[in-house]
């Protein structure tokens, strides 16, 4: 039950005491993520309380409250256990806080930040305006890339938003080899915002390395989030809430695993839109300002849809996916060489 702050009056041998009883608001209400404009919703009933989150990445789960505290638990769709302990302000419109999950056999998978701001998280109709072309800064350097995954390729993992299945959503860099050694390959914010989330990424964490993915939402744009795989951090201090302006170094490419013995080719980029329809993954291309593109121009490229391939022809022509691991390639040409 909400309770409101009371306030008592006593008139005692003339002296005026003011009371004042603290202010225990609950946990009720819709909380915008840190997690690409994800919302959770709070449902407090007594000493009980419910959770659910607008996308089928967690099961509805349970919580528990300890004062300011919630410490809430619930499985993923992958059936891993989510777990995360979240502080309140007195006044509940917000939440710090860290989130683990963990496999059945209670191996850690994944853990960060967890931020959440009352309210519903800003939305952009892209399919009525159109992707804005906000991007100001390359979040790398483009003379060190020899080529990129186009949209909706089939190299690397299927990574969708949902909507579309079996195809890679997201853009793969592939440096030059000269250039495929650690802290190489800078990767720098291509926006003014605020660093949502960074979080291990599931490399080289237990022998000590940074490499993170992160996740940086727009401050112009605020429903589109930058989502960077593979990123050696340059300190501890490109955390969660930090604001970083556009050309802001945050790390550099890993291309080479110490914990696997084992390089990779390249490093990848998402971009997420929260449109009235739900978490929408849109390709890079799509938000870069004419002068950012005409990097890419300089180096051979005619247009911008020449690093996507579109949902109907990726239809026309589909991938076999066992999970999120592609079983063929495609016939459609996967990548951009570039000049």
């Amino acid at each position: 039950m909400r309770i409101n702050k009371i306030i008592m009056v006593f008139l005692l041998t003339g002296s005026l005491f003011i009371l004042c009883e603290r202010n225990n608001e609950d946990f009720t209400g819709t909380y915008c993520l840190n997690l690409q404009n994800l919302e959770m919703r709070i449902d407090q009933n007594g000493t009980d309380v419910t959770f659910s989150l607008n996308s089928d990445l967690l099961n509805n789960g349970t919580g528990t409250i300890s004062g300011d505290t919630l410490f809430l638990t619930t499985y993923t769709s992958g059936s891993e256990l989510f777990s995360a302990r979240l502080l309140f302000p007195d006044n509940r419109n917000g939440f710090t806080g860290t989130f683990v999950i963990k496999n059945s056999d209670g191996q850690l998978m994944l853990e960060g930040i967890l931020i959440g701001n009352k309210g519903e998280c800003a939305e952009y109709d892209i399919d009525a305006k159109g992707p804005p072309k906000f991007v100001v800064k390359n979040f790398t350097q483009l003379s060190k890339i020899e080529k990129i995954s186009k949209f909706r390729s089939g190299f690397g993992h299927s990574y969708t938003d949902g909507n579309e299945t079996c195809r890679s959503m997201k853009h793969y860099f592939d440096p030059f080899q000269e250039f495929r050694n650690n802290n190489m390959v800078e990767i720098y914010s291509p926006v003014d915002g605020i660093i949502n989330s960074v979080v291990n990424d599931g490399h080289g964490a237990s022998i000590g390395l940074k490499n993170k993915e992160i996740q940086i939402k727009s401050a112009d744009q605020p429903a589109f989030i930058f989502i960077f795989f593979h990123c050696d951090i340059i300190s501890e201090t490109i955390a969660s809430g930090k604001n970083v302006q556009a050309g802001e170094l945050l790390g550099y490419a890993r291309l080479y695993y110490e914990d696997l013995q084992q390089y990779a080719t390249s490093f990848d980029i998402a971009v997420s839109v929260n449109t009235p329809a739900g978490m929408r993954l849109i390709s890079y291309f799509d938000v870069l300002n004419d002068q950012v593109f005409n990097e890419y121009v300089s180096r051979g490229a005619n247009s911008r849809s020449d690093f996507v391939i579109t949902r109907e022809a990726r239809d026309e022509s589909p991938l076999q996916c066992d999970g999120e691991t592609f079983l063929n390639s495609g016939i459609l040409g996967n990548w951009v060489t570039l000049n």
